[in-house]
């Protein structure tokens, strides 16, 4: 057996994505259709609240493919809302590979990235069956972090365009400083840019909605602001009232899955004492043309550990092949 263990760094992480945004849609792709196969397990999230720091958590999410792609491993994903003030990122993770056959850890990769990239494209790609044509007239972005930059690149990179992207953040100089880091970067959606102050408005102007925030309970309570045609990234998963899950079509990456730690659909689950609202998976979406009723399309993807898991393989694969993975030798 190999014995050496090896350790990838972001730098090399995010060279090997930035270089393979098809293959990285493709992995996304795969891995939500081997899930609908029953090809992986994927047991529930694990979380660590911490007592005197309310929005603050660390959470393990333990996952296998057991298809051709065979591998396993654990992402151990920390949150920390404070970080931002201190200059730092709000999330820290690892990820770490274990060979299916022997069980032994393969590597340990820098994870935040990958987290946010497989978040990312599993939004985008579920987006893209719905909106075939990739167009819509108006973006609306609530909460502007590190999510929500990668969630904008993916559309950038799936050829999407957009007339207008609106951000709104509770601290409005986050969203001016993301208005600025999206002008810099010049993505490809064509928008035009502008902060809104109100939430309301943005979210009666959308066709695209997009939440990445930190929020631990539901503010989106007004259904009638919502378009009836709009479709909702609901990638913070709290940020919805039940009210208004109920009364929307709704797509989930697993049920079980996010039938918990409240998240909206867990709360309209506890409200209606059912979960008729949720219309299909993801993996049901990918393998099947389904159609929807006129009414908001909400996506809630709890995040699978699957998807960290089968990234990281490629981002290992590749990190060897480029000679960019630190080996430690004889690490057993």
């Amino acid at each position: 057996m190999n014995q050496n263990f090896s350790v990838i760094t972001a730098k090399s992480v995010e060279g090997i994505i930035n270089n393979n945004h098809q293959a990285v849609y493709d992995i996304i792709k795969d891995t939500y259709i081997a899930h609908h196969n029953k090809d992986t397990v994927n047991p529930p999230s694990y979380f660590i609240w911490y007592p005197d720091k309310p929005l603050s958590r660390i959470i393990a999410l333990p996952a296998l493919i057991a298809n051709k792609d065979k591998i396993a491993g654990i992402k151990w994903i920390s949150s920390n809302p404070e970080n931002i003030n201190n200059g730092l990122n709000r999330a820290s993770a690892v990820i770490i590979l274990n060979d299916y056959e022997t069980g032994y850890p393969l590597a340990c990769i820098e994870g935040s990235l990958i987290s946010a990239v497989r978040t990312a494209y599993s939004a985008v790609l579920v987006t893209d069956h719905l909106i075939k044509n990739k167009k819509v007239n108006t973006i609306g972005i609530v909460g502007t972090g590190r999510i929500a930059f990668n969630i904008i690149k993916c559309l950038s990179n799936q050829r999407w365009s957009a007339k207008n992207i609106i951000l709104y953040d509770k601290v409005t100089k986050n969203a001016e400083d993301f208005s600025s880091q999206l002008q810099n970067k010049k993505f490809t959606l064509h928008s035009n840019i502008k902060v809104e102050n109100k939430l309301d408005k943005l979210l009666q102007e959308s066709d695209l909605l997009i939440f990445t925030t930190t929020g631990k309970t539901p503010y989106v309570d007004k259904y009638n602001l919502i378009k009836k045609n709009a479709v909702l990234l609901n990638i913070s998963l709290r940020d919805i009232a039940p009210d208004i899950i109920e009364q929307s079509s709704n797509i989930v990456d697993d049920i079980e899955h996010v039938m918990n730690a409240n998240t909206s659909p867990h709360l309209a689950q506890q409200k209606y004492n059912h979960t008729n609202f949720i219309n299909a998976t993801i993996g049901e979406l990918l393998v099947n043309n389904l159609n929807f009723d006129i009414k908001p399309i909400i996506i809630s993807p709890m995040g699978l550990g699957i998807l960290d898991i089968a990234l990281s393989k490629f981002v290992y694969e590749q990190a060897q092949k480029q000679q960019e993975n630190i080996i430690i030798k004889d690490f057993y």
